[in-house]
């Protein structure tokens, strides 16, 4: 197994910067010394605020640094850190995990007062940033967390034991209540192994990371790691500046981001006629990368530049990698959708309860998989089984294997329309009309109850692109699709509602509404 000893993937090199946290338009970097000095300090201030091995201790502050001294001094310590995002339903998600200790900056520990996240279970409230006075009084104990200058010694880590839980994950809830994934320290000793495969980490690499648990990982791999100063509850609303710039003036090589952001950086630089020929390595994950966008990323990027979708989720992250060269492949006969390549090795993917076509949902195992959900039997239940392969966990993705070894992605099972005596996948419908001229993007919802749905397909204009015109044309794409003659009715949205993670995957559940209030409007 991979170490996840902190101090002996850092210590190697201590002189080396390993994080660059940016705050607007400044930026620090911090060595590997600097990171090691940090944590032991922060351990060693959590020991004393009351912090014991096996504690879940809650993570919720924004800035890059804190987090990563955070989370890295909580394993120091033998404790598990828990990831949410301030949402409407963390309550309910704390709730189901108990956490005894909550770190965060003043705002989530407002939230925690005021709307209950963790009531009945934190005894350890700890405050990061500045002080104010009565922060101790109204939220809790302060936990100062400077950047120190690297002289004292690193923290003494013990090798953890590969069964050990090492953190709870949520998923974004975009299709669903969202769920604490458990990684076991095996698992992330397994992620860091895939996605070495996938960054192919060279000495002097420098990663711009547009999510910021991805910085957690980063200086583990040996990358320097510039977190930029994104907007984490709105990542699509980030000025283009904090993501361009800090790639320009750190000459950073490689960029691991979602479609949304990606779209943030082609369309700012596009507009300003400017290049990023210092990045080599573009990795896009969170939803489907479209060729357009790829289109716009090889504008900005140096002609021999390698642009990549990765597919995963929460519960294994990475499974495939295609390039966006492959990603124009024609799909052989039966295998519409999206091509995501072959998984990466050491994983294995089956499709499952498959119909006549093999049309399935994809299930994968490998040592990226997590073991369990916490403490949610029911979904443990419905997504965990034993094969011969090992531990298999339905992803919750329809799609198909072909002859080639090759997984093909046709969109989320719970989002598949079925009408009478049809069924519609969404990729493929959404993958033709997407190409068409003045589409910026679309979605195909079903009204209606399984089997006597109506499809509705949803799209958004480019901003130059009337909606007369833009619904013509989407029309024309559907003429040419086998099934797009199902497809009655086309609608135009402002702009879809998306998961907070990632601005990148559609809240098809809000957008079936509004569809669905459209319609009666219309056939009134």
């Amino acid at each position: 197994m991979t170490s996840l000893n902190i101090s002996a993937r850092l210590v190697q090199q201590p002189t080396a910067t390993v994080l660059i946290p940016c705050s607007g338009s400044s930026a620090q970097a911090v060595s590997a010394a600097q990171l090691l000095d940090g944590c032991r300090r922060t351990a060693e201030a959590l020991h004393d605020a009351g912090v014991r091995r096996g504690h879940k201790a809650v993570v919720m502050t924004r800035d890059p640094y804190e987090f990563v001294a955070a989370v890295y001094a909580l394993h120091t310590l033998g404790a598990v850190p828990v990831l949410s995002e301030p949402r409407a339903d963390v309550r309910r998600c704390l709730d189901e995990v108990a956490p005894e200790v909550f770190i965060g900056e003043p705002l989530a520990h407002l939230g925690r007062r005021i709307l209950g996240w963790g009531r009945g279970h934190v005894r350890v409230p700890l405050v990061t940033g500045r002080a104010f006075p009565g922060r101790g009084l109204l939220l809790g104990r302060g936990l100062a967390l400077p950047v120190p200058d690297g002289s004292g010694p690193p923290p003494d880590i013990k090798e953890p034991a590969p069964g050990d839980l090492a953190m709870i994950a949520f998923t974004s809830g975009s299709t669903g209540r969202p769920k604490g994934v458990e990684y076991r320290y095996s698992t992330l000793a397994g992620q860091l192994t895939a996605l070495a495969t996938v960054l192919k980490p060279q000495p002097g690499d420098i990663l711009l990371s547009g999510f910021l648990p991805i910085t957690l990982i980063g200086p583990l791999l040996g990358l320097t790691t510039i977190a930029p100063a994104i907007n984490h509850l709105a990542p699509a609303r980030t000025p283009p500046e904090h993501l361009v710039t800090p790639v320009q003036q750190h000459q950073a090589t490689a960029i691991l981001a979602s479609p949304a952001v990606l779209a943030v950086i082609t369309r700012h630089c596009a507009r300003h006629r400017l290049t990023l020929p210092s990045v080599n390595r573009v990795l896009s994950f969170g939803a489907p990368l479209r060729p357009g966008l790829a289109d716009a990323l090889a504008d900005v990027l140096q002609p021999n530049a390698e642009i990549l979708s990765v597919y995963g989720a929460t519960e294994c992250l990475p499974v495939s990698v295609i390039s966006a060269r492959d990603l124009r492949a024609l799909p052989p006969a039966g295998h519409a959708g999206t091509c995501l390549g072959r998984p990466l090795a050491g994983l294995r993917a089956r499709i499952l309860d498959a119909d006549p076509t093999g049309l399935g949902e994809i299930a994968v195992a490998g040592p990226v998989v997590s073991p369990a959900y916490h403490a949610r039997p029911d979904s443990n239940a419905a997504a965990k089984s034993f094969a011969d392969c090992g531990l298999l966990h339905r992803t919750g993705d329809l799609g198909r294997l072909d002859g080639q070894g090759r997984l093909w992605y046709l969109g989320r099972k719970a989002d598949l329309v079925t009408g009478d005596g049809f069924s519609l996948t969404t990729e493929d419908v959404e993958k033709a009309a997407d190409a068409a001229p003045g589409v910026r993007r679309t979605a195909l919802v079903g009204i209606g109850p399984a089997g006597r749905q109506q499809p509705v397909l949803c799209v958004e204009t480019r901003s130059h692109t009337g909606p007369d015109i833009t619904v013509a044309s989407a029309r024309a794409a559907l003429d040419h699709h086998p099934q797009g003659h199902r497809v009655q009715h086309i609608v135009v949205h402002p702009r879809f509602p998306t998961d907070h993670r990632h601005n990148s995957k559609i809240d098809r559940i809000r957008l079936s509404a509004w569809a669905a209030r459209r319609l009666r409007r219309i056939e009134r």
